[in-house]
């Protein structure tokens, strides 16, 4: 690195020594986070004046990051937060430091788990649940992090403190593969040459939260070998009930530089285990009590272990080759309550049910068999059949899902002048093949104080010598309580083969060319069994084919009956012309999908203080499992269980063009603004039927418009950073929902705030106490469910937060920090759900997740053995 004209710039060649090669260093940089909005002002133990420069931000333009460009040649509005703002903010996880920071990204939370945040960025989603469309990729050291089962992202498995960096990388970039419609978020680690010392953390506050947290890093120079390990562990209880977490992390790097600086090997682990908790959205007439839960439990239990190999070699001067092959294996368990089977008592339009003679099925269940459904028959009582006493007719489901995926990538980079002009050139490629595997069962249970219990199926009793049940020959319930099963297979393989040139036309101008070429295939194989109509009957008609079914062990059993002697005085039998279960529904299917993506920016530096930048690009979207299994909409499935046939869907393809400026006033003001329009085709949506079930399907052409402006500042010990964003997501073609409502292009797509802002401060009082404020805004959204725009009462009100923090150094090793969020206790909400049914007063109405109250955190920190490579400033 070499400072020109008072210009600080980056050489990016190896140099004809046996040290380290420069380029090398570029991960080492202290990037300046001034120019994106996010540097704040630490203290020292001695207090120091010196003359602040302009700072090339580097920015790693492949998943594996073997080099950087300087942030003036990236052709794109590209963001960086560090180490060091989650640890002032005090954040638990990627999700919460973005929302903290990046004024184009919001949060959606439908649990009330602070692990379990949708992620929206522009209008594109990263997200822990399955069911909403993912846009946004996500790497954590070259290694994808998107699940290969839906791609979504488990942010409890990404461990924060051994993070380092991240780069937020707007727009179609086809060099990070599948799902970068919208952009790609790219975590880099630790290590122990730049992080030395050792550091142990203790927390405790609201909500009864209580974690530990370390991490060490130390140096061998002697054999060029350094070394980092850093261990998590957070407990709490939750701010709603039954939403607790527990998050146990550990992560390790072993490091070795040789052949005086030309080959590099890197050796990294990690290992999660987690348990998560969530109840779900309440509707509006519960929020009295933003605590209650409205079915529980619903808890994920994820476990992941990972290994990655990361390897460099500089072959001369100007040439360097990267790769890397990584095993990642994930176990993740679901257990699901739900409240919405129809009890036997209500048609499909939601009248009640009604035997020939015109009175309810269910005239003697209390309301209509609705609420409280309860047998009321003393005779039906006496013989053991009160069906679900005071308590609602529900299900549970346990779900299973293992991911094996091993990758492999390798990319070589050219420093060579092209026709006399600096130049940078990278080709690579990449291969990833997964396997998965989903089983899960569903139960007949019943919802007691909002909790959902298995329970046996007392639809029908058996005697033990055949005859009716009587007072003395009373019948018992050993049939099987198995609604339905699904076991599933597959096997997916992305290969992609890219390159991309930064090519210098002049001083001031630069052309960025990309491509890439992606090959996904996805094999599966299985079946989706249905045992019980999902009333607890052991016989139900299909309603596509129009074929009754019946479950054979069901046969000699005796059905309950509210009057007379309680019970059927005969065995069930075989229904007519019904035919024996269970009901199969094939999950077989092979699919690929195949596309080249161009890419193509330019930079124009009009003077050291001021540049340009824009580009246009295209990335594609492979359907996945959990898509193809669930795209029928004559069969809608329960998420994040149930699947029917396997229809195709069309690959998501994404076309983005972006234009913007950055630059700087003085030496302490920076800026930054970008416009972009991101126009997607064949766009993959879920479609809801109910709260819980629906399907996926191409829903046409949606767009996502916007733009976002950023500004920071220092005053000597005040720093100030504003950032704004604005995006305008709209269907752009007609379709009709599973609830009949006509969507028409110009519609706005449901969860996603169209203005948000974030502005961050921070004071240095002295050398030992550093004060900090924070305000996260976010305007109203569309509630899902009201895709149409056509309820008024569907819709999530804007909010304005308030955050504070504190540090202050006890002694030259301690520190103490304290954290105030949602300072002013303010009631919102980041989740809604429009046009449902409330399972306890009947009432159609929104349903909404309170975010989290007022909460209070005291962390104490004791640090020695080393200090960290300043990487905001060298």
């Amino acid at each position: 690195m070499s400072i020109r004209n008072g210009r600080r710039t980056t050489v990016a060649q190896k140099p004809k020594t046996n040290s380290a090669p420069k380029a090398l260093r570029l991960n080492g940089i202290a990037v300046a986070l001034v120019s994106a909005g996010f540097y704040v002002p630490a203290f020292s133990e001695e207090p120091t004046e010196s003359v602040q420069l302009p700072v090339v931000e580097v920015i790693g333009t492949t998943p594996i990051d073997g080099l950087g460009i300087p942030r003036s040649e990236f052709p794109a509005n590209a963001q960086r937060l560090t180490a060091k703002d989650a640890a002032e903010q005090g954040t638990s996880n990627v999700a919460d430091l973005l929302n903290n920071n990046i004024g184009s990204v919001s949060v959606s939370n439908g649990t009330g788990n602070p692990y379990q945040n949708d992620v929206n960025y522009r209008g594109f989603q990263a997200t822990s649940l399955l069911g909403a469309p993912v846009g946004l990729s996500v790497y954590f050291d070259g290694v994808r992090m998107n699940e290969p089962f839906g791609s979504v992202v488990n942010w409890d498995l990404i461990p924060t403190n051994a993070m380092s960096s991240i780069n937020i990388l707007p727009g179609s970039n086809p060099i990070f593969g599948l799902n970068t419609l919208g952009g790609a978020i790219v975590v880099n680690t630790k290590n122990g040459k730049d992080d030395p010392g050792t550091s142990i953390s203790a927390l405790g506050g609201s909500f009864r939260r209580r974690g530990v947290s370390f991490e060490s890093g130390w140096a061998d120079a002697t054999h060029g070998t350094d070394y980092f390990i850093s261990g998590n562990y957070d407990r709490q209880d939750g701010y709603r009930d039954y939403s607790g977490s527990e998050i146990k992390q550990l992560f390790g790097k072993a490091r070795w530089l040789g052949n005086g600086g030309q080959t590099k090997l890197e050796l990294s682990g990690a290992l999660a285990d987690t348990e998560l908790s969530g109840t779900q959205s309440l509707p509006l007439d519960m929020l009295s009590n933003y605590r209650s839960a409205y079915t529980w439990p619903d808890t994920i239990s994820n476990r992941m272990a990972l290994l990655n190999l990361k390897a460099s070699h500089w072959l001369n001067d100007s040439n360097q080759i990267v790769g890397n092959v990584y095993y990642r294996h994930t176990n993740l368990n679901n257990f699901n309550s739900n409240a919405d089977l129809d009890d036997g008592c209500f048609n499909d339009d939601g009248s009640l049910a009604t035997t020939t003679s015109g009175t309810s099925k269910c005239a003697n269940q209390a309301p209509g068999g609705t609420a409280v459904n309860s047998i009321t028959g003393a005779n039906a009582l006496a013989l053991g059949y009160g069906r679900w006493t005071s308590s609602i007719n529900s299900s549970v489901v346990e779900s299973t899902t293992r991911q094996d995926t091993v990758g492999t990538s390798l990319q070589w980079s050219n420093f060579d002048k092209l026709l006399g002009h600096n130049n940078t050139f990278t080709l690579g490629t990449a291969f990833d093949h997964s396997r998965i595997s989903y089983d899960q069962d569903a139960y007949l249970a019943r919802l007691i104080d909002y909790q959902t219990v298995i329970i046996p199926n007392q639809e029908y009793g058996f005697t033990a010598n055949g005859l009716a049940p009587s007072a003395t020959n009373l019948p018992s319930f050993t049939g099987s309580n198995v609604l339905n099963s699904v076991n599933l297979s597959a096997s997916t393989n992305d290969f992609s083969a890219y390159f991309t040139d930064t090519f210098h036309l002049t001083e001031k101008l630069s052309v960025t060319a990309s491509g890439s070429f992606n090959l996904t295939t996805l094999s599966q194989a299985g079946a989706n069994n249905q045992y019980l109509n999902d009333d607890g009957g052991y016989s139900w008609t299909d309603s596509v084919t129009g074929v009754t079914y019946y479950n054979p062990g069901y046969v000699d059993a005796f059905k309950y009956s509210n009057s007379g002697t309680g019970a059927a005085t005969s065995p069930n039998g075989i229904p007519a012309g019904a035919v024996a279960g269970p009901e199969t529904k094939n999950l077989n299917g092979s699919h690929d999908y195949r596309r080249f993506n161009p890419a193509l920016g330019f930079n124009y530096s009009l003077n050291p203080a001021l540049g340009l930048f824009g580009g246009y690009s295209e990335a594609m979207r492979a359907p996945t499992s959990i898509e193809l299994s669930c795209a029928d909409p004559t069969s809608p499935c329960s998420l994040p269980t149930g699947f029917n046939g396997d229809p195709d869907l069309k690959p998501v393809v994404a076309r983005t063009f972006e234009l913007g400026a950055r630059g700087r006033l003085g030496n302490s003001t920076y800026w930054n603004a970008a416009m972009y329009d991101s126009r997607l085709s064949n766009d993959i949506q879920f479609i809801a039927t109910s709260a819980t079930y629906g399907y996926f399907a191409n829903v046409g052409k949606t767009e996502r418009r916007g733009f976002e402006i950023g500004a920071s500042t220092n005053l000597g010990k005040l720093f100030f950073a504003a950032n704004l964003g604005y995006v305008q997501a709209r269907y752009k073609s007609e379709f009709t929902t599973a609830s009949g409502q006509n969507v028409v292009s110009g519609d706005t797509i449901p969860g996603i705030p169209a203005r948000t802002l974030k502005i961050r401060s921070a004071y240095a009082v002295n050398t030992n106490l550093l004060l900090g404020a924070g305000l996260i805004a976010a305007s109203s959204q569309f509630a899902h469910g009201n895709e149409s725009n056509s309820d008024p009462a569907g819709v999530v009100p804007g909010y304005v937060v308030f955050n504070l923090d504190a540090h202050y150094n006890l002694t030259k090793n301690l520190n103490i920090s304290a954290y105030i969020n949602n300072l002013f206790d303010k009631r919102y909400s980041t989740y809604g759900l429009s046009g449902t049914t409330s399972i306890y007063t009947l009432v159609t109405q929104q349903f909404v997740t309170p975010a989290a109250p007022r909460s209070f955190w005291i962390s104490l920190t004791y640090s020695f053995g080393g200090k960290r490579a300043d990487r905001d400033s060298s």
